[in-house]
């Protein structure tokens, strides 16, 4: 995430209200619940989805260059960097190393046109015409599938899946404001992988709302019922009770 292409600054400008001013905002204690809820949710031993081990990070669409102001413990071991090397970075770093012949041009276009439609509070899809055949179809305009070659610390690559989703937080009830959680993972398989994930929206969706339930432990949470492209409320298909 993190989605700015354009050259990175030293220090991003944050605006007034953005959460990343507080001094101390993000933690190592908030990143070790973070990934705890992340790994009772999604990285249970045998109910893994599709067999996979996620992390998340948090971005600020209101600042310069949308950077980072939060990730879980399990974001820094797919990377290779520590907490203080991501918070306060857009994901430009992980992309810059690789070589430019496996870069996803038009998909890294597509995150930079995501965060920006988040920040002017407008929603996003991908150009019928740039549709690719694994993406899923009547999704809500406030989500973004993404993959792309990224590179660790050490210059090793890795396939990297990151599934953008708004959700409005704050440190103080009454002040939400939008900002972009991400769901990470690696994909051995590439696209491959990719297309399986994007066929078990249902489950990632569930899974998506619980994890949801975990960040309003840490943060003050708000966000709107997912949508489809025609406005229709999507169902998970299970009992609301099973979220609580």
């Amino acid at each position: 995430m993190g989605c700015n292409h354009g050259k990175q600054a030293n220090a991003v400008e944050a605006l007034p209200g953005s959460a990343a001013q507080q001094p101390g905002f993000w933690t190592k204690k908030k990143a070790d619940e973070l990934q705890d809820a992340v790994d009772a949710v999604f990285n249970k031993a045998g109910e893994a989805l599709l067999g996979m081990t996620f992390s998340f990070t948090i971005a600020d669409p209101r600042m310069s260059g949308c950077p980072l102001i939060g990730c879980s413990t399990g974001f820094g071991t797919l990377c290779g960097y520590t907490m203080d090397d991501i918070v306060g970075r857009n994901c430009r770093f992980l992309v810059d190393p690789v070589p430019r012949d496996k870069v996803d041009w038009k998909m890294r276009r597509h995150a930079k046109d995501f965060c920006e439609a988040v920040r002017v509070g407008k929603q996003f899809r991908i150009p019928d015409k740039e549709r690719e055949e694994w993406m899923p179809i009547g999704r809500a305009g406030d989500e973004l599938f993404c993959y792309q070659v990224n590179a660790r610390k050490d210059g090793s690559l890795f396939n990297n899946m990151f599934y953008m989703k708004v959700i409005e937080l704050s440190a103080t009830l009454g002040e939400e404001l939008p900002y972009i959680v991400g769901l990470q993972t690696e994909l051995p398989l590439g696209k491959a992988d990719l297309a399986q994930l994007a066929k078990n929206t249902k489950v990632l969706d569930h899974n998506m709302n619980k994890v949801r339930s975990a960040l309003a432990q840490i943060f003050f949470v708000s966000t709107s019922m997912t949508r489809d492209d025609a406005g229709v409320e999507l169902n998970d298909g299970y009992e609301d009770t099973f979220l609580t």
